[in-house]
């Protein structure tokens, strides 16, 4: 069983202004989660905290193929926002934000931690060699005591180009080339995990750039 629902993945890390953080929390349970399930037609998003590393959140939305993250009823969505989404949004800083491809899903269920690697390729890497590496070191995680998924991202550009014609705000938003993300129930099966393979060190060796890593606990899911 794959653990996202289909194909297609929008992914953002970001960080909250203090003063923004009460509200941008109800903001996300009342209205920027559901109106992507329920109107955007997204089938699960995710959000969560840092508890180790930055940006301090992380939101997954999952649709049933790529083309799908920009539905008609999304882009209506990011066309007309309220005014306290405007407000939010300014609110938010070191943003990444981009729309994927689900190349590998592979675990059985949602767990409460979630480690996540931004990634870029090496220079000196070939394309299909550093993919199929990426690919083996998501698939031996899955063998690890206490880790109940792994999935590997890649960007689909043209996706988040033609949501970025309809946006409001946020077409300036950093982007991010490839996700290699490990779930866990506990932390400390994601720092035996880390230490036990050299997960930096294997990344590198496979021909990958480690942008960013951070350990992320989730807050609230919603599907439909």
């Amino acid at each position: 069983m794959s653990n996202f629902l289909g194909t297609g993945a929008l992914a953002l890390w970001l960080d909250v202004a203090p003063e923004l953080k009460a509200e941008t929390d109800y903001w996300y349970l009342a209205e920027h989660i559901p109106d992507r399930i329920h109107v955007g037609a997204y089938l699960r998003a995710r959000r969560y905290h840092a508890i180790i590393g930055s940006p301090e959140y992380l939101t997954l939305f999952e649709a049933k193929t790529p083309d799908d993250l920009a539905s008609p009823g999304y882009l209506s969505l990011v066309t007309n926002i309220s005014e306290q989404s405007v407000r939010i949004r300014a609110g938010f800083s070191n943003v990444a934000r981009n729309t994927f491809t689900v190349k590998a899903s592979v675990g059985a269920g949602i767990g409460l931690l979630m480690a996540s690697f931004c990634l870029k390729r090496d220079a000196h890497a070939t394309e299909n060699s550093s993919l199929a590496q990426l690919l083996i070191i998501s698939e031996q995680a899955l063998l690890e005591e206490g880790i109940v998924g792994c999935h590997v991202l890649e960007a689909a550009p043209e996706i988040r180009v033609k949501m970025d014609q309809f946006r409001v705000t946020g077409v300036q938003d950093a982007l991010v080339d490839y996700v290699l993300l490990i779930e866990a129930s506990k932390e400390r099966d994601l720092d035996a995990f880390y230490q036990k393979v050299r997960m930096q060190e294997d990344l590198i060796n496979a021909g990958w750039i480690v942008e960013q890593y951070a350990i992320y606990q989730l807050l609230y899911e919603l599907s439909q």
